[in-house]
């Protein structure tokens, strides 16, 4: 066993007893934070479940963090909210365990609500819908449809040159994102449940695509012959954004009461309900029955779902629950009322449900998880002693 090895586990061991000092707990945090994308190995004597070993190194921090929890808000700031973000975040972190006796690493998995992943369909002006690889990140649509890799899409074979454009699209089923390049180079990144249409070649006067559910744009700026910006518009069913070159997030998922646009960078012009508004940098319009209005807002809240995390920040309850339904593809049941609660915090996406959950149990939530059904159902709040 390395020096590291037996360091990380003294103090694995400080953190379930509740004896690690604040320095310690830097050093095990970072070392989770080192190990996002990779398997981390921690060695004991005996054969523990991943789920075991991480519910036993959780248990002791949440109790913590529920106890200085205030009444109506869950606070995940300072160095022991710090800490519960990133051990509630442990996404990319996959326990295994070695048996010293045998000298073999074993890994096990866990039965659970597993996360979401690279999944989409694309749909030609045929009918034809194609199941897209779920090994690749992302498709780029120029004269062929290939995937970021360079390889073609099988059977994916558009209009020529010579030929009208034909109109894609591009869907998400709950649990999915993917990532596409439209014709003229603007990247969007499609989050779960959500659809995007657009022509295989744009023309010259506008580049015009729609959108149902959420997706972030990087829009790329392309020019008339007479120097002239082409403008690029997203409709949805509420908003209309048009932009010169820009980046923002657009969510406008049907269910939902509102539709809301989020400019990061650049410039964009939003028309809805017969308004015309402009929005700036770190501005969100929202648009809600016959209403459009903008406040300004942390644009990361809004696009964190981007670089695989979830941001609960600025959220009410129900839209939190919401965003986890989608990429965990569960029907979510209120068995009373809304609870008046807002969680904060981030957690990666890439983790299974139940520490996603771990979020309900120190916000004092009672919930019921039918794994088989996929259904959460949302008791309440649990009462007070």
């Amino acid at each position: 066993m390395s020096q590291n090895s037996k360091n990380i586990e003294q103090l694995v061991f400080k953190f379930n007893t509740g004896s690690i000092t604040n320095e310690e707990l830097r050093v095990l945090i970072a070392w989770y934070n080192s190990h996002d994308d990779a398997k981390a190995t921690i060695f004991t004597d005996k054969v523990e479940f991943e789920e075991d070993l991480k519910s036993r190194m959780l248990a002791g921090l949440l109790e913590r963090v529920a106890e200085s929890k205030p009444k109506t808000r869950f606070p995940l700031y300072g160095w022991l909210s710090a800490a519960a973000a990133v051990v509630l975040a442990v996404v990319g972190i996959w326990f295994m365990v070695l048996n010293k006796t045998a000298g073999e690493t074993k890994q096990y998995a866990v039965t659970d609500i597993k996360p979401g992943g690279n999944k989409a369909t694309l749909t030609l002006a045929n009918g034809k819908t194609i199941v897209l690889s779920s090994t690749q990140a992302g498709i780029i649509t120029a004269e062929k449809i290939t995937y970021a890799n360079g390889q073609p899409v099988q059977d994916a074979n558009t209009a020529s040159a010579d030929q009208s454009p034909e109109m894609l699209a591009v869907q998400t089923p709950l649990g999915g994102t993917y990532k596409i390049i439209l014709p003229d180079g603007t990247e969007v990144w499609l989050n779960a449940g959500s659809t995007i249409k657009y022509p295989s070649r744009f023309s010259a006067a506008a580049r015009i695509v729609s959108l149902e559910g959420e997706a972030y744009f990087h829009v790329k700026s392309v020019y008339q012959g007479n120097g002239e910006k082409i403008p690029f518009k997203v409709l949805s069913n509420g908003q209309e954004v048009e932009v010169l070159g820009t980046q923002f997030n657009m969510n406008a998922y049907p269910e939902q009461k509102a539709v809301k646009t989020t400019l990061v960078e650049g410039k964009v012009a939003i028309t809805a309900k017969g308004e015309h508004l402009v929005l700036l940098p770190n501005q969100q319009a929202v648009t809600v029955s016959k209403k459009t209005y903008i406040k300004a807002v942390d644009v990361y809240n809004y696009t964190a779902w981007r670089e695989g995390k979830f941001s609960f920040d600025g959220k009410t309850f129900e839209e939190t629950m919401d965003e986890i339904a989608r990429w965990y593809d569960l029907r979510i049941v209120y068995e009373n009322a809304v609870p008046d609660e807002e969680l904060t915090g981030d957690a990666f996406r890439n983790q299974n449900i139940h520490f996603v959950l771990r979020l309900l149990d120190v916000a004092q939530i009672n919930y019921k998880l039918d794994v088989s059904h996929r259904q959460l159902t949302i008791v309440g709040k649990k009462n007070r002693m």
